[in-house]
C-alpha cells in the first residue's frame, strides 16, 4: 500500500467514508421485538467501538394558512409546518471490532419500541413517522446508512 492509499484510507476514516453501511428492518409492532440487520462494507481498514442503530420518531404537521386582502379580493395561501421528536433511542448491536478494506460484515439484533409510543400514521394535516439509521462508531465521523423511514404498527 502506497502513501497515497494510506492517506486516502485516513481521509475516509475521518469523513465517515470508511465503510458503506446499510440497515434493514423487520416488521415492527409496538411492544414486540423485531429484527434489525446492519451490513457494512469497509472502504478502508477501520476499527470501531460499537455497531448501533439510532431510532427516532417525528410528529409532523402541515396546516394551510390563507390570508385575504379584502380590498381587491386577493388571497395568499401559505403552509405552516412544524415537527416534534417524540422518541429517540440508540440500540447497540455489537461492541469492538475491526474491518479490513473490502470486507463485508453483518450484525443482527432484536429491538423493541415501547407500546406506549404512537404507531406510524399519515393524516390530512399530521403524520407520525419512524426513522432508523445504522452506523459504526469509529474515530472521526461515523459511517452510517443515513436516516430511513420504516413503518411501526399498533399492537
Amino acid at each position: 500500500m502506497g502513501l497515497w492509499d494510506k492517506m486516502k484510507g485516513a481521509m475516509n476514516t475521518l469523513t465517515g467514508g470508511g465503510a458503506e453501511v446499510q440497515v434493514e428492518v423487520g416488521e415492527a409492532t409496538l411492544g414486540s421485538s423485531f429484527e434489525v440487520v446492519v451490513t457494512a462494507k469497509a472502504k478502508a481498514n477501520i476499527k470501531f467501538s460499537k455497531v448501533y442503530v439510532d431510532v427516532k420518531a417525528i410528529e409532523w404537521a402541515e396546516v394551510r394558512d390563507v390570508d385575504y386582502d379584502f380590498e381587491d379580493q386577493q388571497r395568499r395561501i401559505e403552509y405552516v409546518t412544524g415537527e416534534y421528536q417524540t422518541f429517540k433511542k440508540q440500540f447497540v448491536l455489537s461492541n469492538d471490532g475491526v474491518m479490513e478494506e473490502g470486507q463485508v460484515q453483518t450484525w443482527r439484533g432484536e429491538i423493541t419500541i415501547p407500546d406506549s409510543e404512537n404507531p406510524s400514521f399519515d393524516g390530512q394535516m399530521i403524520a407520525h413517522r419512524w426513522l432508523i439509521m445504522g452506523a459504526l462508531d469509529t474515530f472521526g465521523n461515523d459511517p452510517d446508512s443515513g436516516w430511513l423511514t420504516f413503518e411501526v404498527f399498533d399492537n
